[in-house]
């Protein structure tokens, strides 16, 4: 089979049913995922490749509280536990982490944990240090763990 530029197929030796399923999935396929592929005219974009690459805009309000950056980005993980993310209220499991000084715990946040599971910067791209940090101060406190005695330092 070969495939043409412009979305055609020449199917030389091929039956006619045969001819039928393929096309039919390609055209399926090029639907599906043609307006995805597209490039504009104004060459702004590739596609779903570039907008994944692309740097976010800017956050301009006024700074996030912890509460808030929770809902925003961190909840979508964290209230389910998903792929091992803590869940705020969880004494043992934010003790522990706790344990290791707010240091680790902010590296881990900005730059992500375990292969990728948890994001870069929790996936809030746009969230500025201290708006992440009170993320993490927000969900300490929910599990009932003292904040306090950590420090940026990890002490």
């Amino acid at each position: 089979m070969q495939i043409r530029i412009d979305g055609g197929l020449n199917m030389k030796n091929k039956s006619i049913s045969t001819q039928l399923i393929v096309q039919g999935l390609f055209t399926v396929l090029l639907i599906s995922f043609g307006p995805v592929l597209a490039v504009p005219v104004d060459g702004t974009t590739e596609g779903f490749r570039d907008e994944i690459n692309r740097t976010p805009e800017p956050y301009n309000g006024p700074p996030r509280s912890g509460a808030q950056v929770y809902a925003f980005r961190c909840e979508a993980c964290h209230a389910r536990a998903t792929q091992g993310a803590p869940i705020p209220g969880d004494e043992i499991d934010w003790g522990t982490r706790a344990q290791q000084g707010m240091k680790v715990l902010m590296e881990h946040v900005k730059k992500g944990y375990k292969r990728g599971l948890m994001p870069a910067r929790g996936g809030c791209v746009n969230c500025s240090d201290s708006e992440l940090r009170a993320a993490v101060i927000y969900m300490l406190e929910k599990s009932n763990v003292k904040s306090g005695a950590l420090t940026v330092d990890g002490n």
